[in-house]
């Protein structure tokens, strides 16, 4: 299928901005991450529109657990049995903030229904791996002990996240694998980062070169993340960091991968669905057809977005549901969103 032309008409109105600032301003590209961070933050305000407002809900505070800035989203006045969510934002471990997908978070705590804790785990390159990941850790297991206190079941744990969050996602439920707990109900990753060694886990990089650039996230942006973050190249070839090089992938939870058609980290996280499956584990991938990297913050953008974006969390509340029955080895095929 063709880009989405809501996205194509976006992604083309971002580009002519980004060559006017440049040239306008060459040295442009040498901006500071704090600059960076702002214009992130701001794209993603700007596609959620001007009439935007953010959805209420019983509780929205702002918070430190085990030491890291968190955000906790409840949607019930009254506590509740519900999941929780260790949510892991997107921006290449160099970008974003609890502001950045704020809109996302409120949608996942409502439409789950679940407690969702939002990680404002240290970025990169003012603190480079494994600080990211130990910080996501660190509330992961501390959700998972405080998760009563929230209105939420500790038995329904979810690491989800989007991207580099999709990553750290993937690798917590490694690292509980390996340490024997916390107990995880189901993992989530959207458009996830699953090989920082480009060589896409014996898979052909095809769709690193297909959609090196013109789709929003491009192949240099994407390798000048992985260096900024984990500037040494055996961390970055780790199974800690690169979930696809793990060699065994067997007792793990429910998960559920999304990706999108037009993005350079398709084909890893299509492979990663794959080898899950492979292993034995239950696992349900959904296949953004027309859609690009960063879907979960368009969906004021495109129908196809927020389409792709229910499917998703339809998806985690069938996982959670799967993962506190015990299930393992079911197997669910392909599905076509967007």
């Amino acid at each position: 299928m063709p880009v989405d032309p809501l996205l194509r008409a976006m992604l083309d109105e971002a580009a002519a901005r980004a060559a006017a600032a440049a040239e306008a301003d060459p040295d442009a590209a040498q901006l500071s991450p704090e600059t960076l961070r702002a214009g992130y933050r701001a794209a993603i305000l700007a596609a959620l529109g001007e009439d935007y407002v953010p959805a209420p809900l019983a509780e929205v505070r702002d918070t430190e657990t085990a030491g890291v800035p968190v955000r906790i989203y409840r949607p019930e006045p009254q506590p509740q049995s519900l999941p929780a969510v260790a949510f892991a934002h997107a921006g290449g471990w160099v970008l974003g903030d609890l502001e950045t997908h704020d809109e996302v978070c409120r949608y996942l705590s409502a439409a789950l229904p679940a407690v969702v804790v939002a990680v404002d785990y240290r970025l990169a390159p003012e603190h480079i791996y494994p600080a990211a990941i130990d910080d996501y850790w660190s509330v992961v297991c501390w959700l998972a002990e405080h998760a009563a206190e929230l209105g939420a079941d500790p038995g329904r744990l979810v690491v989800a996240g989007d991207s580099a969050g999709g990553n750290m996602a993937l690798a917590a439920a490694l690292r509980a694998r390996e340490a024997g707990g916390p107990p995880i109900a189901a993992q989530a990753a959207a458009y996830p980062a699953t090989d920082l060694t480009f060589g896409y886990g014996g898979a052909p990089g095809r769709s690193y070169e297909k959609y090196a650039e013109g789709y929003g996230l491009t192949a240099a942006i994407m390798a000048w993340f992985a260096e900024t973050c984990l500037p040494d190249p055996e961390d970055r070839a780790s199974p800690a960091a690169s979930p696809l090089l793990e060699e065994d992938l067997s007792g793990l939870p429910p998960a559920v991968i999304a990706t999108a058609e037009y993005d350079p980290l398709v084909d890893e996280g299509a492979r990663y669905a794959e080898r899950l499956r492979a292993a034995g584990n239950n696992v349900t991938y959904l296949d953004g057809q027309s859609l690009v990297h960063g879907f979960l913050y368009y969906p004021r953008v495109s129908p196809a977005c927020a389409t792709a974006r229910d499917a998703f969390t339809n998806a985690i509340r069938s996982a959670v549901t799967q993962g506190t029955r015990g299930a393992q080895g079911a197997q669910k095929g392909r599905q076509h969103v967007g």
